[in-house]
């Protein structure tokens, strides 16, 4: 399950914590609940807690009353709740549990009942990760399936069709990064899954599995597989949406002509793009992510940037005038100037004349994720984008903020910064087409009157006293637990 949003700062803490009854697990959930409260000013946001700030501003919204709440609770920030050392999960407990309001790791846990299962599958504040159940009933499958976030199961080693086929019922990422052979049937049976579909752990892929998996109808994730067959080969390329092969090292000129057929974004993290391969590519159709190395030839490169979609040229750190003017030229999207894309997002550094090339470019949005630092001649070059991406950068000085506030683009998105003036950020705000951080906005420095109070809400414990109640919660359970083993021992 991905970790790119919450806060691990708690971690170690709820690490320890290996017994919980009910109670228990009814306080260390209500330790991590932040209430979203709605006022005039908007939402409400406290960068100054550590868990709201992790959430980066991701809200489950769930209405007030299922939690008892005020009117002014619309929902939720969606905190990690880490419990990866929970060594058993009674019924009482996961009841309590499934009130969090974010996303639940459970990941010592090596069986659920059915019941807890089904209990399990009420959970809806974010995603849940029971990364080490290395068995799983079809009932507790069917159950799971009904989980309306993210579910990670990537210790599971096999999967029967009817399991397969319970699990299909889910329609958020599913991740089974676990499984290394499937059948046909239980091939067929997730084809069904209309969510993300993670099956990292395949290390064979049979023609008559492939074909089932092609029909899947969301993303697509086989990561796995270092080389393909050509009937694989031919049953991707008949598919139509995400495809993710970022194993895959070597394609033969046959193989990447089928693959060339497929429809949609086609990904790939290894392979070795050579001019046979580069001239099949061209014909694709969709995004289209390569792992390509500074020692790209000009003549690939430009027979990337042709093909119809964005491209998504990663592992390329440095670039000069040359590259710059092949990469301009890309390709519009039947003609349609806008419409694509192009992300060059591992470039740390470009100079100005660089920029100024870049600028030109006319295909589509222009990401440059891997700029962290911008200077004031770059920025006036690379303001002239209409679609720009400059999310990596996360400190700018009042001169380059003033720079970009005058970009006449429709998008520049700015959304990694964090060290920046107050009137910086009011330049910046003043611009309709930039996008800031959802932090400037939840804190009210954007727009309104930061002397507005917002409702009430019972005061959360700082973050030492919420160490402080984890690690006696902790305590607690351990006591507790050796006390039963004593009054269950043999005289």
């Amino acid at each position: 399950m991905s970790h790119s949003i919450g806060d691990s700062s708690f971690r170690p803490h709820t690490g320890k914590l290996r017994h919980l009854d009910a109670s228990q697990a009814r306080q260390v959930v209500g330790l991590f609940e932040r209430p979203v409260v709605i006022d005039q000013l908007g939402r409400a946001y406290d960068a100054s807690d550590s868990l709201t700030e992790a959430t980066k501003g991701e809200v489950v919204i769930q209405p007030a009353a299922t939690h008892g709440r005020s009117a002014a609770v619309i929902g939720y920030y969606s905190t990690h709740l880490y419990l990866h050392e929970l060594l058993r999960l009674p019924l009482s407990v996961a009841r309590e549990l499934t009130q969090h309001c974010g996303h639940l790791y459970l990941d010592k846990l090596v069986a659920v009942t059915d019941a807890v299962a089904n209990e399990l599958a009420k959970h809806t504040g974010g995603g849940l990760s029971l990364n080490n159940l290395r068995q799983l009933s079809v009932p507790s499958a069917w159950a799971l399936g009904r989980h309306t976030g993210e579910l990670s199961l990537n210790q599971l080693r096999s999967l029967d069709a009817n399991a397969a086929l319970g699990l299909a019922q889910h329609e958020c990422q599913l991740y089974l990064g676990g499984i290394r052979r499937l059948s046909p049937a239980a091939a067929a049976a997730l084809s069904q899954h209309r969510g993300d579909l993670y099956l990292e752990g395949l290390k064979e892929l049979p023609g008559r599995v492939a074909s089932h998996l092609a029909r899947h109808r969301g993303k697509l994730h086989v990561h796995g597989i270092a080389g393909l067959s050509d009937a694989v080969a031919e049953a991707f390329g008949a598919r139509q949406g995400f495809l993710c092969l970022q194993g895959v090292e070597r394609l033969t000129p046959v193989q990447a002509q089928l693959l060339a057929s497929h429809k949609g974004p086609l990904l790939f993290h290894r392979l070795v793009v050579d001019d046979a391969v580069a001239a099949c590519l061209v014909r694709h159709e969709g995004s289209l992510s390569v792992n390509v190395g500074n020692d790209i030839t000009l003549p690939q490169l430009d027979l990337l940037v042709q093909h119809v979609g964005q491209i998504v040229l990663a592992g390329l750190t440095t670039i000069d005038e040359r590259r710059a003017r092949v990469l301009a030229a890309q390709a519009n999207w039947h003609g349609v100037e806008g419409l694509s894309g192009l992300f060059l997002d591992d470039i740390k550094c470009i100079t100005p004349r660089v920029a100024a090339i870049l600028a030109t470019h006319q295909a589509g949005g222009l990401s440059l994720k891997g700029l962290s630092e911008l200077s004031e001649d770059t920025a006036r070059e690379l303001v002239r984008h209409p679609i720009l991406c400059l999310d990596g950068v996360s400190s700018i000085s009042d001169g380059v903020a003033k720079i970009l506030s005058r970009s006449e683009g429709a998008t520049l998105s700015l959304k990694g910064l964090k060290t920046i003036s107050n009137s910086a950020i009011s330049k910046l705000s003043d611009n309709p087409g930039i996008e800031l951080p959802q932090q400037f906005y939840a804190t009210g420095i954007i727009g309104t009157d930061r002397n507005s109070t917002v409702p009430a809400e019972p005061p959360k414990p700082d973050t030492l006293e919420t160490i402080r109640i984890i690690q006696q919660i902790a305590r607690h359970g351990q006591l507790t637990r050796a006390a039963i083993h004593q009054f269950l021992a043999p005289p």
